[in-house]
């Protein structure tokens, strides 16, 4: 199996958006609970400017089945500039054949590369598969806020996990 983990296009925007939704529907994976579409994500797209906040695309035999991003934590604050949120969503027909391992370690090099010196994820505990994702690459859970995530009258924690870089 051949990956190649590139930057993401504009042209990329509506299979981000099918894979994002494919997690908004299996609940748990994401705090969202309406599914989205291309004009709901154009300025989170937009506003991912590759010198600060990148977002790139796995591609498996020319399909692009996975996204990663890094994201502001707390956008606005100086303090805390030196901080990256990354998420990561994948096909749900191709998870657990490597692709969140190339990904990752993509974000990771980027990360540092861009001055980063921490990076969290924000989990919902429900998430296992993402969970065992970070702590594989050594991510420490640094934070929980019990219950707050609520889907289908089902109380959740967000589990913030990091690891300095």
């Amino acid at each position: 199996m051949s990956i190649t983990i590139r930057p993401a296009q504009l042209s990329d925007l509506p299979r981000i958006v099918a894979i994002y939704n494919q997690a908004i529907s299996k609940k748990g994976m994401t705090a969202d609970l309406k599914l989205q579409n291309v004009a709901d994500k154009q300025d989170w797209f937009d506003q991912h400017k590759p010198e600060q906040y990148p977002i790139f695309v796995a591609i498996k035999n020319d399909e692009l089945v996975g996204w990663g991003s890094l994201s502001a934590y707390r956008e606005g604050r100086d303090a805390l500039k030196y901080v990256t949120e990354v998420s990561l969503y994948f096909d749900e027909n191709h998870t657990g054949r490597g692709l969140g391992t190339a990904l990752m370690q993509q974000l990771l090099a980027e990360a540092k590369e861009l001055g980063y010196t921490n990076m969290i994820a924000i989990i919902i505990s429900s998430n296992e598969k993402s969970i065992g994702l970070f702590t594989k690459f050594s991510f420490n859970l640094w934070g929980l806020l019990p219950n707050v995530v609520t889907i289908d009258q089902q109380h959740f924690n967000h589990c913030i996990y990091g690891r300095s870089l």
